[in-house]
C-alpha cells in the first residue's frame, strides 16, 4: 500500500474511533495478499471488579423475520491462540441470529467446527480447510483467533477473502470480489466492548480510563457492567446492551465486510456513507452506527441482492 494513501486510511480510522466508541473492526480485503487494517480499540481479555452500574435491557427482535436463506459458516479454532469450544462458537452464531436477520432476512449457519493447532498465517489455516474439505465448503471461515501478528487480539477482527478450489462458486456474490471466493472473518472471542482502567495491562489499573479508552477522554469513571470495568459513557450503548451483543456484532460486521466496495470508507459515518445514504455532512448517531454493526446501511442491500441460489 503507498504511504500517502496508509497515511490517509489511519487518519480515517482514528476520526471514526473517536466519533463512535469502539467499532467492529474490519475491512474489505479482495485478495488474502493484501494487508488488512482493523478499526476497532486495543480491548484487554481480562478484568478485575470495578464499581457496580446499573443495568441496561437487552434488545430484543420487533418481530420475526421470516429466513430466505443461509449464509453456511464453518469455524475453526486457532489452538495456538485461545480455546473456544464448540458450544461457545455455536452460542456466539445464535446470538449473531438474534440481529442478522432482522436487517437482512438471512442467517448464519454454522455447518463445521474444527480445530487446527499447526499454526501459521490465517490464509494458511483457511486453505489447510479448503483442501481438506473440497467437496463440503461453505459461504465463509469464520477463524477464532488472536490473528497475524496479534491483530484481532488487538482490534477484535479483520476479514478478507481467498479464492476457492477449481468450480467453486459462493451463492453470495460480493460485488467487490465475485463469486469465486469464500469469506473470512478473523474474531477474537474474548474481545470486550469500551473496556476501562486498564491502559496496556491485563488487569484493572485505574477507577478512570487511561490513554485512548472511553473515546479517548482520560478520566472518564470507570464502572462494573456486563463482568468487567467499562467505559461509565458507554454502558447504555446498543454493543452493551448484553454481555455477547459485541461478540455477535463482530461476526456480522467481518462477514459483510466483502460485501463493502469501498472497505472502511463504506463504515457508518464516514464522508462516503453519508453521501451515499443522502445524509448531512458531518453527521453521525452513536446508536444508529450500531445498529448496523459499524457499517453503512446499503451494504446490508449489497448482501442481500447478492444472493444468487
Amino acid at each position: 500500500m503507498p504511504v500517502k494513501s496508509r497515511k490517509f486510511r489511519i487518519l480515517l480510522l482514528a476520526f471514526i474511533l473517536l466519533a463512535s466508541c469502539n467499532l467492529p473492526a474490519a475491512n474489505i480485503v479482495p485478495t488474502a495478499t493484501n494487508s488488512p487494517l482493523p478499526t476497532t480499540e486495543t480491548i484487554p481479555s481480562t478484568s478485575t471488579p470495578s464499581p457496580a452500574a446499573t443495568s441496561t435491557p437487552s434488545i430484543t427482535p420487533t418481530a420475526t423475520p421470516t429466513i430466505k436463506a443461509y449464509f453456511t459458516v464453518a469455524v475453526i479454532v486457532d489452538t495456538t491462540s485461545e480455546p473456544v469450544t464448540r458450544e461457545q462458537a455455536q452460542n456466539q452464531i445464535d446470538d449473531a441470529n438474534k440481529i442478522f436477520p432482522q436487517l437482512t432476512s438471512f442467517a448464519f449457519k454454522m455447518i463445521d467446527f474444527s480445530e487446527d493447532s499447526a499454526g501459521g498465517s490465517m490464509t494458511s489455516i483457511a486453505n489447510r480447510y479448503v483442501r481438506s474439505h473440497p467437496s463440503s465448503l461453505p459461504n465463509g471461515i469464520a477463524i477464532y483467533s488472536f490473528g497475524d501478528g496479534g491483530q484481532a487480539k488487538t482490534y477484535g477482527g479483520y476479514s478478507y477473502t481467498i479464492p476457492g478450489p477449481a468450480g467453486y462458486r459462493n451463492t453470495f456474490v460480493s460485488p467487490a470480489v465475485g463469486g469465486s471466493r469464500i469469506y473470512i472473518a478473523i474474531v477474537h472471542f474474548s474481545h470486550r466492548y469500551a473496556v476501562c482502567g486498564f491502559g496496556t495491562a491485563k488487569t484493572v489499573q485505574s477507577s478512570t480510563s487511561i490513554g485512548g479508552e472511553c473515546r479517548n477522554q482520560p478520566g472518564t469513571a470507570c464502572v462494573m457492567h456486563n463482568g468487567y470495568s467499562m467505559c461509565s459513557n458507554a454502558i447504555d450503548n446498543l454493543y452493551a446492551s448484553t454481555p455477547t451483543y459485541f461478540g455477535a456484532t463482530i461476526i456480522i460486521h467481518e462477514f459483510m465486510h466483502p460485501f463493502a466496495p469501498g472497505g472502511d470508507k463504506d463504515h457508518y459515518g464516514t464522508p462516503q456513507c453519508n453521501e451515499h445514504m443522502g445524509y448531512p455532512p458531518g453527521s453521525f448517531d452513536l446508536q444508529k452506527s450500531e445498529h448496523y454493526n459499524g457499517l453503512c446501511p446499503f451494504v446490508y442491500d449489497n448482501f442481500i441482492n447478492s444472493y444468487q441460489p
